[in-house]
């Protein structure tokens, strides 16, 4: 995350996200809040559909700032696996289109080295994402950066 949020919360997240979308009840619970309220869709940010299912550091405020700020700065402005597509888009879409398929598998978030690949990703198709597990999962990728030990060098670039 860049310094937006301490490297201890970001597992958390990732840990409530994949609780959220995981398998057998908490996805069937995802597929009836989006076809009741539309939940993902173009007319929400990616940060007013985590807000409103509480996704996001709960004892901390300035965490969770740090954390819409990655959503609504960082995943806004980096592109995806879809051509000419945000990271945020492409996650928003990605959701609704599963969502409203009917039947959808849990969801696995997970992340990479942005400065290896700066995109969002998205699974082509289904796959075993955890090696513990027999389920097949839609995996997304989230793109973070290793904060810099350095705070005033990453200041004085972000000037």
């Amino acid at each position: 995350m860049g310094g937006r949020l301490p490297d201890i919360n970001v597992g958390g997240l990732l840990e409530q996200l994949n609780l959220r979308f995981g398998p057998n009840d908490a996805i069937k619970e995802m597929l009836v809040l989006q076809k009741e309220f539309g939940i993902f869709s173009e007319e929400h940010s990616l940060k007013q559909s985590f807000a409103l299912l509480n996704l996001a550091p709960g004892n901390n405020w300035a965490h969770r700032r740090g954390w819409y700020e990655y959503l609504v700065k960082d995943l806004k402005a980096c592109p995806s696996d879809k051509k000419d597509m945000s990271g945020e888009d492409r996650i928003i879409s990605v959701l609704q289109r599963h969502l409203e398929k009917g039947e959808p598998i849990p969801v696995h978030f997970t992340t990479h080295d942005s400065r290896k690949d700066p995109r969002v990703k998205v699974s082509p198709r289904p796959k075993l994402a955890l090696t513990y597990s027999t389920e097949n999962f839609l995996v997304i990728s989230l793109p973070m950066t290793p904060i810099e030990k350095n705070r005033a060098k990453r200041r004085a670039k972000s000037r």
